[in-house]
């Protein structure tokens, strides 16, 4: 099992790279010279091309992903249009394919390694029993979250400036949350030029399953945590799956951050209620 962690700016690297074995570059720091960076510090890039894909960017795209073909790289991607652009360049094993929520059964997780990708990236909305289910049916290699905020909605639209537009008011876009009527929960929400990404209002953490599960990649994201807290949840995932903490010493450590972790679906399934009208 290799840790994987985000870098939000290139001056974190140093630092991350103590605890880590591979270090993903968001999209918009993905160039040769970071990339240089990484690599010098012997850690493996994985290159973040989180994006859905429009016909008229594909040129474009296939450019950014080829000028790392020699490069000591994975790509990371959740959009199934670049497999093809990869697998016709023959980097198709350098490539993680993560839909975030489609993969919830064996069937599906088979079907899509046998693409021959690097790994996938199995549903965040599964419980752990599911996981390690799928795991041992398919012996797929696997990445997964292990720590942090989950996506729960991506769209290529720019769904808030359409609001704006609706209401009629211009929207503060820093920094921004959404609460449903129904519910209490803050969830964060980001609009950029790829579209709007809502995550989940609280973090999600599997340290106490972690060597239970075996997944090639365990991923911890950054977003939306102080870095100061991230790299100590970083050196605390590190430490446990090198034996330095015990299981008892690791879960102070992380509890002692005061961070907002919760389940989610680690344990149970969702249940979906119909509303009395």
């Amino acid at each position: 099992m290799k840790l994987v962690s985000k870098i939000n700016n290139i001056n974190e690297l140093n630092i991350v790279s103590n605890y880590t074995d591979y270090i993903m570059l968001p999209y918009e720091l993905i160039n040769i010279e970071n990339v240089n960076k990484v690599t010098e510090l012997n850690k493996t890039p994985i290159l973040m091309f989180n994006l859905m894909v429009h016909p008229f960017e594909i040129e474009q795209l296939t450019k950014e992903l080829l000028q790392f073909k020699d490069f000591n790289v994975l790509y990371y991607i959740t959009d199934l249009g670049l497999a093809r652009i990869l697998k016709t360049n023959n980097l198709i094993s350098k490539t993680i394919y993560d839909p975030i929520t489609m993969i919830t059964n064996s069937l599906d997780a088979a079907n899509y390694y046998s693409y021959g990708f690097n790994s996938i990236g199995l549903s965040n909305e599964i419980t752990v029993n599911d996981l390690v289910k799928i795991i041992d049916k398919t012996n797929a290699k696997v990445f997964y979250q292990v720590f942090g905020h989950r996506l729960m909605l991506h769209s290529r639209r720019k769904l808030v400036s359409l609001y704006g537009e609706k209401i009629g008011r211009e929207i503060d876009k820093s920094n921004m949350r959404i609460v449903e009527a129904t519910r209490n929960d803050s969830y964060p929400i980001i609009e950029n030029d790829k579209g709007t990404y809502i995550y989940r209002s609280y973090l999600i953490s599997l340290l106490n399953e972690i060597k239970k599960l075996n997944l090639e990649y365990a991923y911890l994201e950054s977003f939306n945590i102080k870095t100061d807290n991230y790299i100590k949840v970083l050196e605390i995932f590190n430490k446990y799956l090198n034996d330095e903490f015990s299981l008892n010493q690791a879960i102070e450590h992380l509890t002692l951050l005061n961070l907002d972790i919760k389940d989610g679906f680690s344990y149970q399934d969702s249940i979906y209620n119909k509303e009395e009208f």
